[in-house]
């Protein structure tokens, strides 16, 4: 393998900005819903960068799906997190090529994703660290 260029630990260490910026433990966050979406997605994609910087590769795109994609190539998660994943994706397809989406989340689909999006990133520290 070759030598890491460590690029994976400062996406480990956006990612975990992100997610403190988007759901700050103890409090409500400052900001609505569409940009903690945002910022849920952006250290989603993160984490899911430095597992596949880590392991010296790319996603194909930055779609949700291109990045579970990506992921499951070096670093396979359940069929349950994927899919919970996968659900918020078209919330906001800011990513897609044709058709520009963008709808306000719930607060439940917000915690939700904010869960799933914290087991991805247990994962990418159990494997980056």
């Amino acid at each position: 393998m070759a030598e890491s260029t460590n690029n994976w630990r400062t996406w480990i260490v956006k990612a975990d900005q992100y997610m403190k910026a988007a759901a700050p433990e103890g409090r409500k966050s400052r900001f609505n819903n569409s940009i903690r979406y945002n910022m849920l997605s952006m250290s989603f994609e993160s984490y899911v960068m430095a597992v596949m910087d880590y392991h010296h590769t790319l996603p194909l795109n930055h779609t949700f799906t291109d990045l579970v994609e990506g992921l499951e190539k070096v670093a396979p998660i359940s069929d349950t997190l994927k899919q919970r994943i996968l659900q918020y994706e078209n919330i906001q397809s800011i990513c897609a090529l044709d058709k520009y989406h963008i709808q306000e989340p719930a607060d439940a689909e917000l915690q939700d994703l904010e869960a799933a999006i914290r087991e991805i990133g247990a994962v990418a520290h159990r494997i980056c660290n």
